[in-house]
């Protein structure tokens, strides 16, 4: 998908992080073009945050708000002064920037663009930005630069004009000697003259006020103050009408006097919130505003308005965004809020104190300052200006001569209602359209405070980011971890999965979870194997690794198809042995082997992988007490130089000493090897250095005949290798710091299967017997055993789990709840990656992201440690399926903790309980 935001400010890379964050936990390809109107090395175009900026202009909000995915600001410059300048800010979006450039998901393009887009038009299925096609176009332009009450261009008194006032380069013509007429005395004001090194500077105002100054309170008042802010908050959200919320607000704003030591009465806050405590002189409020807002004197009622507005802002902000204006009284709360920007919104301590000083010393004088609304070329002419400076930014809403203007006037954007507000959808998506969206100061008046460098007031980015990463997805309806991680698909469980009533009647039948299992894809898998060897010249046999799975359909099956089973313990070949599989056809491997074990093998002929020489003592001592004889498979440990080093077997030259006088009561009729990855280049070399003991042993008087390399043999989870590399990307971001985290609390997941390998099984084995490996036992007359679970369980199961309640933690954070344990679909490696599959039994609900917990009565009791996504929402009485878990997921670490019965298991179909759940 072709993706365009216009604009490049902290709005517009606001949008870029959260669509390519997306893009990285979906899967979504997507090419992104940012237009911005000036150098793309800037940031934020001719805005107020070019790193060129004068160290004077300083920031208007507290720097520990400003995080980008980048990270905190403060973190960033390693400093936490409240207000430093905005220039540091710039640099830190271009620093932004760049980690995005770099961080970009593996579908994903980024592409700057220097230049203005003048135009805009609608084709079917485009947007087109100067004839060039897109998806999606989303406007964040910021402050227009050239707007129809801008002075650009005037004529004033035959005085060069300067406007705008940023870049600050438009001022460096100011010299020492000029006296300037500035219109605006706001934020832009003290920068201009915190910059420009004129004689005299003359502001002229509507209001004859200058703003207040921002106060912030102690840490501890602060704590004091949290209840006050958190209880207004929810009465705003909860209020009815104009005169409620100003009434809570005024409350507030009493309380907060009250807290802090203030000075004032409630006659005084009521003042403050309808524009009617001027006291005529501007110089002396901003005089008594810095002195409070630094604690030379008690607090202002004014400074209390300006806490309890800009604190309860969140809940303002909700309140009356989106049509909730009109029920707070429409204009009548646009005026308020106009008033109080004055109060609430002003420069910080170190701006008002040059302001002070620069009034104090005549280079600022208020001779015209209320006489906005006369003739400029007249005050001019009075105060004697040899320039006029233009300090007024351009009003928020639409405006005219703009590209947001020229799409309104087109009718491709509305105004709404009685505002100059562009009409948007919660989204972003202009109201109307389906491919255009707009965030930022054009919205004002639907949405409060939306030109901001916070990004936890609204949500309008967010939403557009969801809708966009998920129309760029392949099947954006597909319930899908964080990032996509989509299973392979098997007929039977494709068939049962299509069917949740089939499910739920498992479920019924036999409880949550149920295992259900299908040995059709195992004759498959072993046959795979066989052919492979006897493609290279080598017999081979298989040995299923019954530990992967207890269900004794397995051992069936693989006994019905005349091979054999790998055994790790006592009740593990008691069982088969009770199936009717014989001696010959077992190994036994396990890691410790009571004596009641060894004897049961020794008595029914199973061969015994031997792990130690003293442990091969103690099988010929109980085989000669016996009378008979043991059949052996010395376990070989191979060299630690040539591969990672193994706690199973010992090394070559310990067994030579050892076995060099064959006995009766023991015979060696093979060698064995355990090692630990899937590298067919180490099973290779292990081969070869069994073939070397197996010509000493025969140097020695033994006949073994084949060699186990035991299991190991890979296999693929996954229908994709792109989603594999994604997820190795997405991953590897998080655990840098930069992705949003979409794992459990962070959990890197080092330790995971690889989900997706290439070769896998029959291809692989044909490697491992390559380069003349198969040639050397074929030599020697020698077979292959295998002893494989995982990979010839691949397709032959599925967990079934119902969903218990939907819920959050006591963050916010969604959980859904399992009537299932962790332990039930867990191996030793950190997590199962392979998506699960929701049937819904349900209506539709609110899309969610959500992570499957269960019910252990532990707080990581969590299922699978991915975020998962469920487009069409989840509920009780759904059903999760986590496909393809038959190898190990089910069984290895199943526990009854709580004394919870273990799962059952169930062979599908016809639907019955497996023999061992009927023992």
């Amino acid at each position: 998908m072709r993706v365009a935001i216009i604009g490049a400010g902290p709005r517009g890379l606001w949008a870029a992080e959260a669509l390519m964050e997306r893009a990285r936990q979906r899967g979504a390809a997507i090419e992104l073009a940012v237009f911005n109107d000036g150098p793309i090395d800037t940031a934020s175009g001719n805005g107020a945050f070019q790193e060129s900026l004068p160290d004077e202009w300083l920031l208007n909000v507290p720097a520990h708000v400003i995080e980008t995915q980048l990270g905190s600001f403060n973190d960033w410059r390693g400093a936490t002064d409240p207000f430093p300048p905005r220039n540091t800010v710039g640099r830190f979006l271009q620093a932004s920037w760049r980690a995005l450039e770099q961080h970009l998901p593996p579908r994903c393009s980024l592409e700057f663009r220097s230049e203005q887009v003048r135009e805009l038009s609608l084709d079917d299925a485009h947007v087109l930005l100067e004839g060039e096609p897109f998806e999606e176009v989303l406007l964040t332009t910021g402050h227009a630069q050239h707007w129809p009450g801008s002075l650009a261009g005037a004529e004033i008194a035959g005085l060069p004009v300067i406007a705008p006032a940023y870049p600050a380069s438009q001022l460096d013509s100011v010299g020492e000697d000029d006296i300037a007429l500035v219109r605006g005395a706001a934020l832009t004001f003290i920068d201009v003259t915190r910059y420009v090194k004129a004689k005299v500077f003359y502001p002229v105002t509507r209001t004859g006020r200058f703003m207040e100054v921002k106060a912030y309170p102690d840490d501890a008042t602060s704590h004091e103050l949290a209840p006050v802010i958190a209880s207004s908050s929810e009465e705003i959200l909860e209020c009815d009408n104009f005169d409620e919320f100003v009434a809570i607000l005024a409350d507030c704003a009493t309380q907060v006097l009250s807290i802090v030591g203030g000075e004032g009465s409630e006659s005084d806050i009521n003042a403050v919130l309808t524009g009617e405590d001027f006291s005529g002189d501007p110089v002396a409020e901003l005089r008594t505003s810095l002195a409070a807002a630094e604690g030379e004197r008690p607090w202002t009622p004014a400074l209390a308005v300006a806490l309890a507005f800009r604190d309860t802002y969140p809940a303002i902000v909700e309140r009356a965004s989106f049509g909730g204006r009109e029920t707070l009284g429409g204009q009548r709360f646009d005026a308020l809020t106009r008033t109080l920007e004055r109060v609430a919104f002003g420069p910080p301590p170190a701006s008002a104190r040059d302001l002070l000083a620069m009034l104090d010393a005549g280079r600022i004088r208020t001779d015209i300052f209320s006489r906005g609304d006369e003739d400029l070329a007249a005050l001019a002419k009075e105060v004697g200006a040899t320039v006029v400076i233009d300090s007024v930014n351009a009003p928020a809403g639409v405006v005219e001569d703009t590209l947001v203007g020229d799409l309104v006037e087109r009718g491709i954007g509305t105004r709404y209602a009685d505002t100059d507000a562009l009409h948007i959808e919660r989204d972003g998506t202009l109201v109307g359209q389906t491919r255009i969206a707009a965030a930022g100061r054009m919205n004002e008046g639907l949405i409060l405070g939306h030109d901001t460098l916070r990004r936890d007031k609204h949500d309008v980015i967010e939403r557009w980011a969801d809708r966009v990463s998920a129309a760029a997805m392949d099947n954006p309806d597909r319930v899908h971890g964080l990032p996509p991680l989509v299973p392979r698909s098997y007929d039977w469980s494709e068939a049962l999965l299509a069917d949740p009533e089939e499910a739920q009647r498992l479920i019924d039948a036999f409880g949550s979870p149920v295992n259900v299992l299908n040995p059709g894809p195992m004759e498959a898998n072993i046959a795979e194997l066989v052919a492979a060897g006897e493609n290279m010249g080598v017999e081979t046999k298989i040995f299923y690794a019954r530990k992967a799975n207890k269900a004794l359909v397995f051992a069936d099956t693989v006994r019905d198809t005349d091979h054999g089973v790998d055994v790790a313990s006592e009740n593990e070949l008691r069982q088969v042995l009770e199936h009717g599989m014989p001696g010959d056809r077992i190994i036994c491997s396990a890691a410790i082997k009571p004596d009641p074990m060894l004897q049961l093998a020794i008595d029914n002929g199973v061969v015994i992988s031997v792990d130690t020489r003293a442990e091969y003592d103690r099988i010929r001592a109980l085989a000669e007490a016996a009378g008979t004889q043991a059949k052996v498979a010395p376990r070989l440990a191979p060299d630690p130089d040539t591969m990672p080093p193994t706690r199973f077997g010992e090394r070559l030259r310990d067994w030579d000493r050892h076995l060099q006088e064959p006995s009766t009561s023991v015979r060696v009729v093979g060698v064995h090897a355990h090692l630990h990855g899937y590298a067919a280049a180490d099973r290779s070399s292990a081969l070869r250095e069994c073939m070397e003991l197996i010509d000493r042993l025969r140097d020695a008087g033994h006949a073994p005949e084949f060699i186990d390399i035991g299991g190991g043999v890979p296999m693929r989870y996954l229908e994709h290798e792109s989603q594999w590399r994604d997820y190795q990307a997405a991953i590897a971001a998080q655990r840098e710091g930069y992705a949003a985290p979409f794992t459990w609390k962070s959990d890197p997941l080092r330790n995971t299967y690889p989900y997706w390998q290439e070769p896998t099984r029959g291809a692989w084995l044909e490697q491992v017997l390559g380069d003349s490996v198969a040639e050397a036992m074929q030599a020697r007359g020698l077979r292959l055993h295998l002893e494989p679970g995982r990979s010839l369980l691949d397709g032959c199961g599925v967990i079934l789990a119902q969903v218990a309640f939907v819920k959050t933690r006591s963050d916010g954070l969604p959980l859904v709840g399992l009537a299932m344990n962790r332990t039930q679909c867990r191996t030793t490696s950190d997590d199962y990656l392979t998506d699960p599959i929701l049937l819904k039994r349900g209506a539709d609900s609110e899309p969610m992201e959500a992570f499957l917990v269960g019910a252990y009565c532990i707080e990581d009791e969590v299922i699978l440690r991915r975020r998962i996504r469920f487009p069409r929402g989840v509920a009780a009485g759904d059903i999760i399926a986590i496909p393809n878990a038959a190898g190990y997921f089910m069984h290895i670490l199943e526990s009854a903790s709580h004394q919870i019965p273990l799962a059952k298991n169930v062979v599908y179909p016809p639907g019955e309980l497996d023999a061992i759940d009927q023992r």
